[in-house]
């Protein structure tokens, strides 16, 4: 991610606002098609956590199979509509003619590419319900660090988006390659093509066809955004709207790896039906959680004008105001990831979709009314009303009352104390760039982690209580490591 967050500028400097855009209208209708998914790789996720809490291997090797064959299918159909849409693109998008075959190549990679994308990816999902998320990030930062060398010499030299976009798409596929290799020394997995038993895809699909309907609508206000202000605004608009959307797009990124590994425990208590556990994970986790993510919010949010002026230059100011509002919204998802993740590790997926439904429908009113007047302030405004009014109060009510947690509960365990770590890092950051504006990027971004260092220094020392010390200890592999350095002293000695 940082990787990313690095080049993005880099990228964009060398192929031009307009190419950037064409390249993220593919990555949007790209997206689009993801609903073809079905919901399929939440269920993966959760019924391989689930069976492999029971240590029923065989019921892993099942629904890995019956995912790899549904994404063979899902990786077909994917690549003949990209294909179809690399023909007749034109008839909806305003692309400037110098930049059509670009967008026309761009989208015949992507769907060459799909023939294996899709199906590989059913191994990132069986790593993440195995739990191995270690294993999962390494191999990720391994693909980043490539793609970023990648990414430096070839637009240096001269080479275009589109043999870009063809390296993105080898590094997925060799990634995940490297991931069915390593799952298949951790359970023995045997591919079975083509997988039938329609059992376990029946099984499957009564949980995957509500997170699919819920897929579709996240997606939909994920990417529809980019399809609005293309047909409304302009190529460079959707640029421009881009660099705010890619700093909230960082920000899920966050949140999903920090909460990540607690959905997949919690799928695999509810394999066992340790339903206080649960409850434990949602008002600890959600505590230190939050306490992790939502200072960086609060500092971004503060030093946003200098860090997207010395980031991408003084022509993308535009972003500063959709940046802040998108910002914003984060403050309540970084709230209620651990609530929202437990609702589907517990399989309840049919009111879930009801309030996305409501949300996006409020989204999409939004953003078309007042794109005309406000531009693309106006989708950051529809994407943070719709997260603020819709979104996270009912999904917070409905986790509370799934786990039979009081408001009141929740909120003198989980939130209250920290609180008073929001109020520091606000006031701090404020005070920070008012006395230091920083000169270039690089004091921007060493000024903001200092205020979250010192930061997360005062809520340790000052707001935990002991127990939770201890916690955090335990969590970050202290006590492990003070072990490791004992032993070798002694072995020393």
């Amino acid at each position: 991610m940082l990787i990313s967050f690095m080049l993005f500028p880099f990228t964009v400097s060398h192929v031009g606002k307009e190419v950037y855009g064409v390249f993220l209208i593919v990555m949007s209708l790209t997206g689009y098609l993801g609903v073809i998914d079905f919901g399929m790789m939440s269920a993966l996720m959760k019924y391989v956590a689930e069976y492999h809490g029971k240590s029923d291997f065989k019921g892993v090797n099942r629904i890995i199979n019956a995912s790899f064959s549904f994404y063979v299918v899902a990786g077909a159909i994917i690549s003949l509509l990209l294909f179809l849409a690399s023909k007749y693109f034109t008839l909806f998008f305003k692309v400037d003619p110098a930049n059509i075959q670009v967008m026309r190549e761009l989208l015949i990679v992507a769907s060459l590419s799909s023939l294996f994308v899709w199906p590989m990816s059913t191994f990132r999902g069986a790593t993440q319900g195995l739990n191995m998320w270690g294993t999962d990030v390494a191999i990720s930062v391994i693909s980043q660090i490539l793609l970023a060398v990648a990414t430096f010499f070839m637009l240096s030299q001269g080479y275009g988006i589109v043999e870009l976009f063809i390296v993105m798409q080898i590094l997925t596929v060799a990634s995940n390659f490297v991931l069915y290799y390593l799952i298949q020394k951790r359970i023995s997995l045997r591919i079975i093509f083509p997988y039938t038993d329609i059992r376990t895809f029946k099984f499957i699909f009564n949980f995957s066809f509500f997170m699919f309907l819920g897929s579709l609508v996240t997606i939909f206000i994920a990417q529809i955004h980019n399809i609005i202000i293309g047909y409304f605004l302009s190529m460079s608009a959707v640029s421009v709207y881009a660099v705010a959307y890619n700093l909230q797009n960082y920000f899920r990124v966050i949140n999903s790896t920090l909460g990540g590994p607690s959905w997949i425990v919690s799928s695999e208590m509810e394999g066992v039906y340790d339903y206080q556990r649960q409850k434990q994970i949602l008002l600890k986790g959600t505590k230190l959680m939050s306490a992790v993510f939502l200072p960086v919010i609060i500092i971004v949010f503060v030093f946003i004008a200098p860090f997207i002026n010395f980031w991408m230059g003084p022509e993308f100011s535009a972003s500063i105001i959709p940046a802040r509002i998108i910002i914003l919204c984060w403050v309540f998802n970084g709230t209620s990831e651990l609530a929202t993740g437990l609702l589907s590790a517990k399989g309840i997926v049919r009111q879930p979709l009801i309030i996305l439904l409501a949300a996006a429908a409020l989204n999409l009113l939004i953003s078309i009314t007042f794109i005309k007047v406000l531009g693309v302030t106006a989708v950051a405004l529809g994407m943070a009303l719709s997260i603020i009014l819709v979104a996270f109060p009912l999904f917070l009510r409905l986790a509370l009352s799934t786990l039979r947690i009081s408001f009141t509960e929740y909120f003198e365990k989980s939130i209250k104390i920290n609180l008073l770590l929001y109020l520091f890092v606000a006031v701090l950051s404020t005070i920070v760039l008012f006395c230091f504006y920083p000169k270039n990027f690089i004091f921007t971004l060493l000024e903001m982690f200092l205020v979250y260092a010192f930061s997360i220094a005062f809520y340790y020392c000052c707001l935990l209580k002991f127990e939770e010390k201890e916690d955090v200890k335990k969590i970050i592999g202290w006590d492990s490591f003070c072990r490791q350095v004992n032993r070798l002293k002694g072995a020393r000695g």
